[in-house]
């Protein structure tokens, strides 16, 4: 059976950094989406290709250690930008022969073009990491199940998030894989090795833009810091985790209350933690182009803060007037700053038959 996976990227609303200590985030799925194709390998050959990331057509087998050993020797650029794919194909590969289960050759294609600017194939940072996972471990699982519609939630979220912390080196909070299986609006906060979550509804008259900081930026670098952070110096680190965590989960409950002005309140605080970490981090979390952005969107009554890690990437703006959003938009565009067209989304993971049909959907509503 020829089918396809199709998974969503994520933006974070609040809870960035916080989230790894214990604190509430908030977390949408979007609708930029991550597909993987499989179909079944004629010769018996796997095969890889990533035609958004510039990876052509590869073959590659497994060795008897598990290993992905690609044939035809490519270039180590390529080999570098298949890191992901082969740390999480050789994680689940080896997870399922441990569960009787082998994968058989497979053709795969990946498609990540959502998470790019078209114009110039920046990375938006949207997770497409966490996306990317998600679709694989779905379309392998699958591969091994003759009923699609057998595989549930909890069977790709625990894959999913081995198989990613394995790849990123146990780095980040998992909050965009949940995102990516569940979909919609999510708080998500991590107990100690648990994980819990739920879906919640987005408020009435509340209105958002997305916008681009104009470069793209590195988590693994930023969480890292963070970490040497809480090493070196941890009663400062702790005293500003405190407050984060106070803001975050403040703002939470009052978004989920559907109490809009204390949400907005809570997410202005939460920007001024955010920017407090570019001094105990020294590094730009909340960038010059951010901070351009939350003066011009402050000067209109409306609310901004980065997305995610910072150092680039997307930052949401909010307000509770959808004109005023408009003017704003109107705005920045003549500072030179760009808006995406990213919506939150309500669908998380789904997987689609060669004939289209949808056999399974994973969100709740």
């Amino acid at each position: 059976m020829n089918f396809l996976t199709k998974t969503p990227g994520k933006l974070i609303i609040l809870g960035e950094y916080s989230v790894l200590e214990g604190a509430p985030s908030l977390v949408a799925s979007t609708n930029r989406f991550a597909n993987a194709f499989f179909k079944k390998s004629k010769d018996g050959i796997f095969k890889i290709e990533a035609p958004s990331i510039n990876v052509p057509l590869l073959k590659f087998l497994i060795d008897d250690e598990g290993k992905v050993r690609f044939i035809d020797k490519p270039f180590n650029k390529v080999v570098e930008k298949l890191s992901l794919f082969t740390a999480i194909f050789e994680h689940a590969a080896n997870k399922l022969k441990n569960k009787g289960l082998k994968i058989p050759p497979l053709e795969i294609m990946l498609d990540t073009y959502d998470f790019y600017l078209p114009k110039n194939l920046l990375k938006l940072g949207l997770g497409s990491s966490a996306a990317v996972t998600v679709s694989l471990i779905t379309g392998l699982l699958s591969a091994n199940i003759i009923e699609p519609e057998e595989i549930s939630p909890d069977q790709i979220l625990q894959l999913a998030m081995d198989s990613h912390k394995q790849a990123q080196g146990s780095i980040g909070s998992g909050v965009d894989i949940v995102a990516a299986v569940y979909g919609g609006i999510i708080k998500y906060q991590i107990n100690g090795k648990e994980i819990s979550f739920k879906q919640i509804p987005f408020p009435k008259d509340l209105y958002y833009l997305t916008v681009w900081s104009g470069k793209p930026a590195s988590t693994p670098g930023y969480v890292n810091k963070f970490n040497k952070f809480k090493i070196e110096r941890p009663a400062g680190f702790r005293s500003l985790v405190n407050e984060m965590t106070i803001v975050s989960s403040n703002g939470i409950d009052a978004f989920e209350k559907g109490d809009i002005d204390l949400f907005l309140e809570n997410y202005d605080l939460y920007y001024h933690l955010l920017n407090r970490l570019n001094t105990e981090l020294k590094i730009p979390v909340i960038t010059k182009e951010h901070q351009k952005i939350y003066e011009i969107a402050r000067s209109f009554g409306t609310f901004y803060k980065s997305s995610g890690a910072g150092g680039g990437d997307l930052g949401i703006l909010f307000a509770t007037d959808k004109f005023v959003v408009k003017k704003v938009n109107e705005e920045l565009k003549r500072k030179g700053f760009e808006t995406i067209e990213i919506k939150f989304g309500t669908q998380g993971m789904n997987s689609l038959t060669k004939d289209g049909e949808i056999d399974a959907e994973f969100s709740y509503s």
